[in-house]
C-alpha cells in the first residue's frame, strides 16, 4: 500500500531524464496552450479582429507564454520563482482585452500591458510590508477560487455546450467518460513510473474514442500553415487619450492585481508540493514569481499581446505525476516557442476533442481544490481564518454564477465582480486587511541586538505578562522563549542594529513576532544532538532553539529581503509544545 500512496519522484531541483521531461513539459503544455490561446479564437469567432490579426495574436501569446514559463523556472537574480510555473493568458483580462481592441486596436492593447507591468513589481518590491496581507489562508482560498472557474467550463466542454449540435450528447460523455476514467485508473492503481503519464493517457484515450464515434476532426489543422509567424500584423503600442481608453486602463489594472493574486497563491502552493521535505514558504520565491510575471507583462506589451499569468492546472498535476522538477517547465517553455512559429501544431490542439480535454481538467481541478484547502488551512483554523475562507470563497463562487445582486454591482469593478478569482482574491484580502488593522491589544519592545540590552527585554517581557494576566508558567515560557530567540540573534550580526518584539494575546494563545536584518540560520532546524555528551559546538549552540520549538507552537522563520521574521506562540493554557525531536541527554 505505501507504494500507492503520494510519492515525489523528482523534486523542483532535480532533473529527470530527458524522455520524462520532455515527455511531462509537452503533457503540461497542450493543457495551458489550449486555455492561453482561447481568446483570440473567441475574438475571432466575434468579428472583433482579422483571421491575420488572430493569427497573429495565436503565435504572439505562444511565444510571450513560452519565454515567460522559462523565466520564471529559471530563476535569474529576484526574476522568476525557480520552480515549475507555467504561464498564459489570463481569463480576467478577456473582457478588457476586448474592449481595448474595438476601442483603438492590438496597439492599445501593448500599451495597455506595459502600463500594467510595474504594477506587480511594485507588489513584489514591497512584499516585505505585505507580507501579513498575502497570507497562505489568502492564496489558498485563490487556488480553489481557480477550481470553481474552471471546473463549469471543463464540465461544459465536456457535454458539448461548445460545439453546435453536441451538447449533452451520448457521445461526448463517452468521450469524457472513457478520458476521466483512464486518469483516475492510472492515479489509483498505477505504478508511480506509469501515473506520470496519466493525463495525457487519460486524453489520449478519450481522443481515440471521439475518433471511433467521429467526433475528433482535423480542420484546424488542415487549415493551418506549417511554418509561420505573421509579424505583419505587429503595431506599436498606442493609448488614445479618451475617457474611454482610461476606463479600459482601470479595468486592466483590476486585472492585473487579480492575476497577481493568483500567482502569488500558485507560487506558494507549488513549493508545498513541489518539496519532499517542505518545510515553510520561500517568500523570495514569490516575489521572484511576481517579477516574472512583471517581465512577462512587458514581453506581451512588446509583442503586442494579452498579458499573461501563472496557470493553476500543472500545479494539480503535481501530487498526481510526482514530478515537481523545474526542468519540465523549461522543455514545456522550448514547447510552446516552437509551436508560436508553426500553426500547424497550434491547430492540431485546436482540433483536439474538448469532451477529453474538459474530463482531464475537471480531475485535475478537484486535485487542485483539496490543495487549495489544505494551503488555506496550513496556519491553523481560528475564528479569523474560518471567515476568510468561508466569505472570500463562497463569495467568488457567487461573483463566478451572478448570484448575489449582479444588476447593483457598477460596470466599472466587473473584471473582479464577475469572476471567481477576482473576487475571491479581492475578499480575502480585505478582510485578512481588516483583521490586521483591527484595534487589538500589543505590546512591542526596540532595542539593539547586544546583551547589554537583554535586561530591558526581560522586563518588557516580565510587565507584559503581567498587563495580559498570564499564568505564571506562561509567563516564564514568553520570558524563556524571547530570552532565546534574543540571545541566539544577537550572536548573529552587528549588535548595533535594531531588533524589534511585538507580543499580542490572541484567543488561547499569545501571538509572538521578532523582526530582525542578519544573517541568521533557520531557527526552525536547530541541529538537535542525539547524546549531549559526543555534542559538536553547532549543536550546543542550538541548545536555546531547541528548547524555544518544544515550549513554543507554530515557529515560523520568514526570510524577506534580507529581513528576518520570526513568529511562534505561547499557549495561554501553560501546555507545553510537542518537541521535535526526541534528544537523548
Amino acid at each position: 500500500m505505501s507504494e500507492r500512496g503520494p510519492t515525489l519522484r523528482y523534486e523542483v531541483h532535480e532533473r529527470p531524464p530527458l524522455f520524462i521531461a520532455a515527455g511531462l513539459g509537452l503533457q503540461n503544455a497542450l493543457f495551458v496552450i489550449s486555455g492561453a490561446i482561447f481568446l483570440p479564437i473567441l475574438m475571432r469567432s466575434l468579428d472583433i479582429v482579422t483571421v491575420e490579426q488572430a493569427a497573429f495574436l495565436v503565435s504572439a501569446t505562444l511565444l510571450t507564454a513560452g519565454l515567460s514559463t522559462a523565466v520564471q523556472a529559471i530563476r535569474i537574480g529576484r526574476v522568476g520563482s525557480g520552480y515549475m510555473l507555467f504561464m498564459g493568458t489570463s481569463g480576467a483580462f478577456f473582457a478588457a482585452t476586448m474592449d481595448a481592441i474595438e476601442l483603438a486596436g492590438i496597439g492599445f492593447v501593448a500599451a495597455l500591458a506595459l502600463i500594467a507591468a510595474p504594477t506587480e513589481w511594485l507588489i513584489a518590491h514591497f512584499f516585505r510590508v505585505l507580507r501579513n496581507i498575502f497570507t497562505p489562508t489568502v492564496g489558498g482560498v485563490v487556488v480553489m477560487s481557480v477550481a470553481v472557474l474552471v471546473i463549469p467550463i471543463a464540465l461544459d466542454q465536456w457535454q458539448g455546450s461548445f460545439v453546435e449540435g453536441k451538447q449533452g450528447s451520448s457521445e461526448f460523455l463517452l468521450i469524457g467518460a472513457v478520458a476521466a476514467l483512464v486518469m483516475v485508473a492510472m492515479i489509483v492503481w498505477a505504478p508511480p513510473r506509469y501515473r506520470l503519464w496519466s493525463p495525457i493517457l487519460g486524453l489520449a484515450a478519450g481522443s481515440l474514442t471521439a475518433l471511433a464515434t467521429g467526433d475528433w476532426h482535423f480542420t484546424q489543422t488542415s487549415e493551418a500553415a506549417i511554418v509561420g509567424f505573421p509579424i505583419g500584423e505587429w503595431e506599436a503600442p498606442t493609448f488614445p487619450g479618451s475617457a474611454e481608453a482610461f476606463a479600459v486602463l482601470g479595468a486592466f489594472v483590476i486585472a492585473t492585481l487579480a492575476g497577481t493574486f493568483e500567482t502569488v497563491g500558485d507560487a506558494i502552493a507549488v513549493q508545498k508540493v513541489s518539496q519532499r521535505n517542505f518545510r515553510r514558504i520561500d517568500y523570495e520565491s514569490v516575489r521572484g514569481s511576481l517579477n516574472a510575471d512583471a517581465v512577462g507583462n512587458a514581453l506581451a506589451g512588446i509583442m503586442c499581446t494579452t498579458p499573461n499569468t501563472t496557470y493553476s492546472s500543472p500545479t494539480g498535476m503535481i501530487p498526481i505525476i510526482g514530478v515537481g522538477s523545474r526542468w519540465v517547465a523549461l522543455y514545456g517553455a522550448g514547447l510552446m516557442v516552437v509551436m508560436a512559429f508553426f500553426p500547424v501544431l497550434t491547430g492540431f490542439v485546436l482540433d483536439l476533442p474538448l469532451a477529453a480535454i474538459g474530463a482531464v481538467t475537471f480531475v485535475t481541478m478537484l486535485v487542485l481544490f483539496v490543495m487549495g484547502l489544505q494551503l488555506a488551512v496550513s496556519g491553523g483554523i481560528n475564528g479569523r481564518t474560518t471567515l476568510i475562507i468561508g466569505v472570500a470563497f463562497w463569495g467568488g463562487f457567487a461573483a463566478q454564477n451572478g448570484l448575489f445582486f449582479m444588476d447593483k454591482i457598477p460596470q466599472a469593478l466587473e473584471p473582479i465582480a464577475g469572476n471567481s478569482i477576482s473576487a475571491s482574491s479581492v475578499l480575502a484580502v480585505v478582510l485578512t486587511a481588516l483583521f490586521r488593522l483591527t484595534p487589538r491589544q500589543r505590546f512591542r519592545w526596540r532595542g539593539r541586538a547586544d546583551a547589554s540590552d537583554l535586561p530591558g527585554l526581560l522586563q518588557f517581557t516580565q510587565q507584559s505578562a503581567q498587563s495580559m494576566r498570564l499564568p505564571l508558567r506562561a509567563a516564564n515560557q514568553l520570558e524563556l522563549c524571547l530570552e532565546e530567540v534574543f540571545t541566539y540573534l544577537s550572536e548573529q550580526g552587528d549588535p548595533e542594529r535594531t531588533m524589534r518584539i511585538e507580543v499580542s494575546p490572541d484567543d488561547s494563545v499569545i501571538d509572538v513576532m521578532v523582526t530582525d536584518r542578519s544573517e541568521a540560520r533557520d531557527v526552525e532546524m536547530p541541529n538537535i544532538p542525539h547524546d549531549l555528551l559526543q555534542a559538536d559546538s553547532d549543536e550546543l549552540s542550538d541548545l536555546g532553539l531547541v528548547i524555544l520549538n518544544q515550549m513554543a507552537s507554530r515557529v515560523n522563520h520568514t526570510k524577506i529581503s534580507d529581513w528576518h521574521y520570526i513568529s511562534f506562540e505561547i499557549s495561554k493554557s501553560s501546555e507545553l509544545a510537542p518537541p521535535p525531536a526526541t534528544v537523548d541527554l
